[in-house]
């Protein structure tokens, strides 16, 4: 199952899980929204690679030995891939059969579906309090969001050229306005009839 895919799937459970009262000790079901900065640096690089230094580093004559892959070598995502996956099974998750970028977690429910150096989670929200500490004490991260009922949740969210909004009764899964808009405009499709109005933009329009 690609990302997109895997992703819609735990937003179809979101929708029924995140409208199930609390569950005491552990709050309600929510979705929560992490990005990892700078992700393939995080790959260890377990060959023999040398790059050439830079002339800032002052050392003629000499070369550096790879610690960690670089951007745009071909192993470094292959590499991040089994850095988190390693560090997500050893906290009890275990890797999809047929898509190696979902998990689950059995003791605690948590869902998650990777795309690249974007996670995100389904899960109870003590449960998904630890695993956002987790994800910062191995990463640089940066917590986009969490989707639900509580104070301080956001209620709508922009993901992979999609948007996801929570009205606490339903989870509202479409394109993005903003490039649905780059689209029309890119096709010629914008509706130039004076007092007419083209349907994504009343729909937008509506909404807002």
């Amino acid at each position: 199952m690609p990302p997109i895919g895997a992703k819609k799937a735990v937003f179809q459970i979101a929708a029924t899980r995140m409208k199930v009262p609390p569950v005491r000790g552990r709050g309600r079901m929510k979705l929560l929204f992490i990005d990892v900065r700078k992700a393939h640096l995080n790959g260890v690089c377990d060959q023999e690679v040398y790059v050439e230094l830079p002339k800032e580093a002052e050392v003629e004559g000499k070369c550096g030995r790879l610690k960690r892959w670089l951007y745009g070598m071909r192993p470094a995502a292959q590499a991040w891939e089994k850095d988190y996956s390693h560090r997500l099974q050893e906290e009890g998750f275990e890797r999809g059969l047929y898509s190696p970028v979902v998990f689950f977690n059995k003791a605690t429910e948590l869902r998650l579906v990777v795309h690249g150096d974007d996670f995100t989670f389904l899960g109870y929200e003590n449960d998904l309090d630890e695993i956002e500490a987790k994800m910062s004490s191995w990463y640089d991260i940066k917590v986009r969001g969490r989707l639900g009922d509580g104070p301080g949740d956001v209620k709508k969210i922009d993901i992979v050229n999609r948007s996801i909004t929570w009205t606490g009764e339903e989870l509202i899964y479409r394109a993005d306005e903003k490039h649905a808009g780059i689209l029309i405009k890119e096709f010629g499709l914008e509706d130039t009839s004076e007092g007419l109005t083209s349907p994504i933009e009343k729909d937008v329009e509506e909404e807002g």
